[in-house]
């Protein structure tokens, strides 16, 4: 499986930020989820395959992100 980027970006900060407020808590199977799901939502997809539960969570998680008021929560940054 592949690994989350090492020098992050502002997006993927934001991206694994999101996709781990989804979850809350997260124990070690869904870890193996945050991951997989964040590296999709990245754009990082070769090797990367989603269960349809996740990807259900993908698209969820995608429709969050493009709520302007969402984002700029998760980056402590007002609008």
């Amino acid at each position: 499986m592949r690994r989350l980027p090492i020098k992050r970006t502002t997006r993927h900060n934001l991206i694994i930020k999101a996709v781990k407020d989804y979850f809350g808590e997260i124990n070690d199977e869904e870890k193996k989820s945050v991951t997989k799901i964040s590296l999709w939502l990245m754009g990082r997809k070769k090797g990367v395959v989603l269960s349809d539960e996740e990807g259900e969570i993908k698209e969820i998680i995608k429709v969050n992100l493009q709520d302007k008021v969402y984002a700029s929560a998760l980056t402590d940054n007002p609008l």
